[in-house]
């Protein structure tokens, strides 16, 4: 027998009951009806109008608050609608006036309408902000609160009036229910009795399907429920218990292991002691960990179509180096103590190391980018001791080496005796490794100073022409005196660029005189300027011997020679380039291939103005 016929047959002794109970009782109700249209007609119609009175107006004074929260539009499409609806709730009242004093209170009601949609309309007109809060309270919370308590009054004076008539109908009902309280007592009686028959058919057969679906739930694939009807409820057991099967099943599958490994790399990025930020492809953060919530002070999960980078972190470094991650696809890194992002977290200053990475799929498809923070903090105290011991080096070996110096010229002068040829050929080439290792002692306390962050850059507004024709004046003489072509193509927006501009024109002019000891005679050497997304990028490109790919990931670093490169540099000149870079908010990046020349990329944040 299925369990429909079993209910049908449960519940079909009472259907002859109630019948009759319904057909003697509807005779009455019919009495007591007629009672309760009165109260509708008369009260109850006002009582819902006043009642939605007052919600339209407290979603109107919501609509003024959305201003605070940058909601005007939201505010300004809400506002027309929910008037609408008090004014209909308002004409719907003003129509059914039956108790004395209604006819004040819908009067005061639409002079105080009146009143506060005017001051609304004022108050939005004056575009306020949150610095503005006071206004509303000065101005619109009074007349709100008035218009609220007079939606009151009209709901008092209609309920009172309902209580009233109520009264005299619950007398009449009394009589009738003292009648019909010993029918449905026995009724009730009945009931009891079917409902713990009804609780052996119906409740244990859920309740083992309820307990079997908490430990599927619990991670307990194995359980199954089991109810040996053959009833409704058997069936559902057992398409239950094939359902659990299949989960299984999916459970083992590829796609079950596939939920299983983000699962588990979701918690290994949680479980990583240093920040790590996960981006889209647009520098959008989709994901964080606990330790980056932390130092940021943001939530654990930020959904993937979350703000932008920058409103996040508040951090140009950062944002600088995703983007350049993604535009290059390849690492960038911040590998110095100069050049590391300082963040302050629980009012402690502390100095984290830069690392981004582009993500991309099987197929090389772009995914986003990986930024990780390393805490360097107590590294950073190490480096200072590290400068001061160059520092205090360099200026111990200055003294002897300008002695060495000034015997080297003395030498030349023959002041000291003449020479032959083969020993001025030796001074000669003693007084060219004297001048290296001066070059080499003034790049090391330079560098030493800047990843130290004593040499701070002082960024300024700079004229974007006179910055550029001064690069012009000064590096195309030693461009063409190589018998080499030099071009400048430079976008001329902005006007004005924000940076320190002599740390910038050292780099290019570094950059440059790589390119001409790197670049043939009659190849091109260009310098070229944009603005994009806030950015200003330089770039400067040779038609030289280019750099292997081998030696691209440590370009950058110090003392970094490449075979068969042209002699004249200390191996300094781009880890000293790429610091002062750095220490801007900026990044410096190459692209290169052998026999192709090369390109260095400048990128330097500027303001929003």
């Amino acid at each position: 027998m299925t369990l429909r016929i079993k209910l049908l047959l449960s519940f079909s002794l009472f259907i002859a009951a109630l019948l009759g109970l319904g057909i003697w009782s509807a005779m009455r109700l019919s009495a007591m009806g007629e009672n309760s249209r009165l109260i509708i007609a008369n009260n109850y119609e006002s009582l819902i109008a006043a009642q939605e009175m007052k919600e339209s107006l407290e979603r109107q004074d919501s609509d003024a608050l959305f201003i605070f929260i940058n909601q005007r539009e939201r505010a300004l499409k809400r506002l027309p609608q929910h008037r609408q609806q008090f004014d209909a709730a308002y004409e719907k009242a003003a129509r059914n006036i039956t108790e004395p004093g209604e006819a004040v209170v819908i009067e005061t009601l639409r002079r105080r309408r009146a009143e506060y949609y005017s001051k609304v309309d004022a108050f939005l007109a004056n575009r306020p902000t949150i610095d503005d809060s006071g206004q509303y309270f000065s101005t619109l919370e009074p007349v709100f609160n008035q218009l609220r308590a007079d939606c009151d009054q009209l709901l008092k004076i209609n309920q009172e009036a309902m209580l009233s008539k109520s009264d005299s109908a619950q007398a009449a009902a009394r009589r009738w229910f003292q009648l019909t309280i010993a029918l449905a007592g026995g009724l009730v009686l009945a009931g009891i009795i079917l409902a713990f028959l009804l609780a052996g058919l119906i409740v244990r057969p859920v309740r083992e399907l309820t307990e079997t679906a908490s430990k599927i739930a619990g991670g307990n694939l194995n359980a199954r429920a089991t109810i040996p009807s053959r009833d409704e409820l058997g069936i559902l057991a057992a398409e239950f218990n094939r359902m659990a099967e299949r989960v299984q099943q999916v459970r083992q599958s590829d796609i079950g292991r596939l939920l299983i490994a983000q699962q588990t790399t979701e918690a290994a990025i949680d479980s990583l002691a240093e920040p790590v930020l996960v981006t889209d492809a647009d520098g959008r953060v989709s994901k964080l960990n606990r330790a980056a919530a932390r130092v940021f002070n943001l939530p654990t999960h930020t959904p993937a179509t979350g703000g932008k980078l920058e409103d996040l972190v508040g951090n140009n470094r950062i944002p600088v180096a995703v983007m350049e991650a993604l535009n290059k696809q390849q690492t960038v890194s911040a590998e110095t103590f100069g050049s590391t992002v300082s963040i302050v977290v629980n009012d402690v200053e502390h100095a984290f190391r830069l690392r981004t990475n582009p993500m991309r799929d099987e197929e090389g498809v772009l995914l986003g980018a990986v930024v990780l923070l390393e805490d360097v903090t107590h590294l950073k105290e190490v480096d200072k001791l590290k400068s001061n011991f160059i520092n205090t080096s360099a200026f111990q070996l200055r003294k002897p080496l300008n002695d060495l110096q000034m015997g080297i010229h003395v030498m030349l002068g023959e002041t000291a005796g003449e020479l032959n040829d083969n020993q001025r050929d030796v001074i000669f080439a003693c007084r060219d490794d004297s001048e290296k290792l001066e070059k080499i002692i003034v790049d090391l306390v330079q560098l030493s100073r800047i990843e130290s962050g004593e040499e701070l850059p002082v960024i300024e507004s700079v004229n974007a022409d006179q910055f550029f024709r001064r690069i012009d004046e000064k590096l195309r003489p030693q461009v063409e005196a190589r018998d080499l072509t030099f071009r400048m193509e430079i976008d001329q927006s902005p006007n004005n660029l924000q940076m320190d501009s002599r740390q910038v024109e050292k780099v290019i002019s570094e950059l440059i005189s790589n390119a001409i000891r790197c670049t043939p005679r009659g190849g091109e050497i260009s310098v070229r300027a944009a603005t994009r997304d806030q950015y200003l990028l330089i770039s400067v490109s040779d038609t030289g011997r280019g750099i292997p790919a081998e030696y691209l990931p440590n370009i950058f670093a110090r003392f970094t020679r490449i075979p068969e490169a042209p002699s004249g540099g200390t191996g300094l000149g781009l880890a000293i380039c790429k610091r002062l870079i750095e220490a801007q908010g900026g990044q410096i990046s190459v692209q290169s291939e052998s026999g192709r020349g090369s390109i260095f990329t400048l990128a330097l944040p500027q303001s929003q103005g």
